[in-house]
């Protein structure tokens, strides 16, 4: 099963994201406004008898309330547009200790620097003009919520899209 760990936006922020979706640019494929997410950490694929214990050693580690602030946007090469979010030193502390806690039970994890973001959108190709829509669309936008839970999270390919199924969340002290 392959597992990540998020933060889910909530519905009034959504609503706010849902405003910079542009149905015209054909080329990319929304984010189901349902499905926004900020991930802590992509966990990849693992062996269903590993769930126990990956939802016990998350299980763990404590964690204040975080407070998120989403604002710009941006692309990677690799075809995702994304918005930024703000990277604080609590919402960077509780990425290492999760990471931390994974690498420790032995789960191989992608070592490479966490970039907090938002998925808004895919495409095979990010074109210069597409580029600069992208960084265009998110011009301005700015938007802030209190986290007090992430889940960690399976995903599974169905002809339709991605379903996600929340497996387990875990709240702040």
């Amino acid at each position: 099963m392959r597992l990540f760990i998020a933060i889910n936006i909530p519905e009034t922020v959504q609503d706010k994201i849902a405003h910079l979706y542009s149905p015209e640019q054909v080329r990319l494929r929304w984010t189901p406004l349902h499905q926004l997410h900020l991930t802590l950490v992509f966990i990849g694929e693992q062996p269903q008898d590993r769930i126990d214990e990956i939802i016990d050693t998350i299980a763990e580690i404590s964690f204040p309330e975080q407070s998120i602030t989403i604002t710009g946007s941006g692309y990677f090469k690799s075809g995702i547009a994304w918005l930024g979010v703000q990277e604080t030193p609590e919402l960077l502390a509780l990425q290492r200790k999760l990471y931390r806690a994974l690498s420790n039970i032995g789960v191989v994890l992608e070592n490479r620097r966490f970039k907090p973001h938002i998925t808004l959108a895919r495409c095979k190709q990010i074109s210069p003009e597409l580029a600069q829509s992208i960084e265009l669309l998110g011009l301005g936008f700015n938007s802030q919520f209190s986290a007090n839970s992430f889940e960690l999270i399976s995903s599974y390919l169905k002809p339709e899209g991605v379903d996600y199924q929340c497996e387990a969340e875990f709240f702040a002290e």
